[in-house]
């Protein structure tokens, strides 16, 4: 059974090293740090209590312990840690819910600080190697109505390659967007999408990790 992953990042002539364990079944918790010259710049900490209510599941334990290791890579290509000015997102976090559902929680808490929610009202799925289709809506965090003029931007990071802008564009009179973009095949490494709104000073984002293609995966 996989019980951890160390890998070395470089980002902006930095070298970070992200170190993935899970703490055993006594401790249901899967743990990854990640260090600059020897020092713990961030950590994120989740349980997988929830699997072992089900019955032991080695397999899905693996995964998660490993798309939480390619999170925080992603993260660091996506520029999170380069300044310790706030909290990164899941620092000491231990939590009863699924990963997603952190995550999902933290993006919802952030838009609405922000002043402005950005929400995929429709897409065709993420896969490697097709096109993405996305419908999207920027709207008022309080009142719900759409926001026109807000700019949309879907950016690609990976843990093999440099974050690039895939599409851009505008929200109409009703604040909604469609937008569409080829996805790369990547030969190995994980990659997502990061959907990012704009308008003035507020800001919001959605990210979505893009699948492998199924004849891949089952390989």
């Amino acid at each position: 059974m996989v019980t951890g992953f160390n890998t070395d990042v470089q980002h902006d002539g930095k070298v970070y090293h992200v170190q993935t364990e899970d703490k055993g079944t006594n401790n249901p918790i899967i743990e990854t740090l990640i260090y600059v010259g020897g020092e713990i710049l961030a950590a994120r900490r989740t349980s997988y209590a929830d699997i072992l209510a089900q019955g032991l599941n080695e397999k899905e334990i693996a995964e998660r312990i490993e798309t939480q290791h390619n999170r925080m890579i992603l993260d660091i290509r996506d520029g999170k840690y380069d300044s310790k000015k706030n909290r990164p997102f899941g620092e000491g976090i231990i939590s009863s819910k699924s990963f997603d559902e952190v995550v999902i929680d933290y993006l919802r808490s952030q838009a609405s600080a922000e002043g402005i929610s950005l929400q995929m009202t429709g897409s065709d799925g993420f896969i490697e190697g097709e096109t993405a289709r996305l419908d999207l809506l920027v709207c008022h965090a309080t009142s719900g109505k759409g926001l026109a003029g807000a700019k949309v931007k879907v950016r690609l990071i990976s843990t093999v390659d440099k974050p690039r802008t895939l599409v851009e564009g505008k929200t109409g009179d009703a604040g909604d967007v469609s937008l569409s973009c080829p996805l790369p095949l990547l030969e190995e490494g994980t990659a997502a999408l990061i959907i990012q709104a704009s308008a003035g000073k507020e800001s919001a984002e959605i990210k979505q990790l893009i699948k492998k293609p199924a004849r891949k995966a089952a390989g």
